[in-house]
């Protein structure tokens, strides 16, 4: 009984942990999306570049994160 409340515990962490990833995931997008808009306004460039490879990165890390994630929640 204790380990099917353990695992039950564990996958709900999981399944949380992976949902605010994938909310993450989706704002960053948004905001990649935003200054891709503002590339084609000829704004500051040289400062939308510097966001946009932030952006980038944190979407990486993200992915991996997500993936990682997923495979979890696969095998459980």
């Amino acid at each position: 009984m204790k380990d099917k409340l353990n695992d039950k515990e564990e996958k709900f962490a999981v399944s949380t942990e992976y949902r605010e990833n994938l909310k993450q995931t989706i704002h960053v997008l948004q905001e990649q999306v935003a200054i891709t808009e503002q590339f084609e306004d000829d704004q500051d460039v040289d400062a939308m570049k510097g966001k946009l490879g932030d952006l980038v990165r944190k979407h990486e890390e993200l992915d991996e994160q997500s993936h990682r994630l997923s495979k979890l929640l696969l095998d459980m």
